[in-house]
């Protein structure tokens, strides 16, 4: 699929997808169709949480703050600093865990801002802008 960015891919191994690559066009893979469907619904603005099956790979601290982001609402933003405070660690060791997330929009990192501005991106900051403006977010 396509945005007006560029293309978005789905990995999927075994029914599940294991990876979402923002920008780069890979080969469909056999078992596509729903997560395709999902992320149209999700660009066009009629899906806010996707479902898909996904298989999660990280430390116990990445899947922690990958909960935490999980449970972000479509279209509202949270610091780093905010996710630290609920795990008592560092602002810097969520932005390390969020930059290790191969699953982004199923795990909306994009829904994580510094406290001074938009913060860090794995995918780049014009992923980043133009996820939140899909979402309306407002900063």
């Amino acid at each position: 699929m396509a945005t007006e960015l560029g293309p978005v891919s789905v990995l999927v191994e075994r029914g599940k997808a294991v990876r979402i690559l923002l920008g780069v066009y890979i080969q469909p893979a056999e078992f596509i169709d729903p997560f395709k469907k999902q992320l149209d619904e999700y660009f066009n603005g009629s899906r806010k949480i996707l479902d898909f099956p996904v298989r999660i790979e990280g430390s116990r601290f990445q899947k922690r703050v990958w909960e935490i982001v999980r449970r972000i609402p479509y279209g509202a933003v949270i610091t780093y600093g905010e996710i630290a405070k609920v795990l008592n660690t560092s602002p810097r060791a969520v932005g390390m865990a969020l930059s290790k997330n191969l699953l982004p929009i199923y795990i909306p990192c994009h829904r994580v801002i510094a406290k001074d501005g938009l913060g860090g991106f794995s995918e780049g900051l014009a992923w980043k802008k133009f996820l939140l403006k899909v979402e309306g977010a407002v900063l």
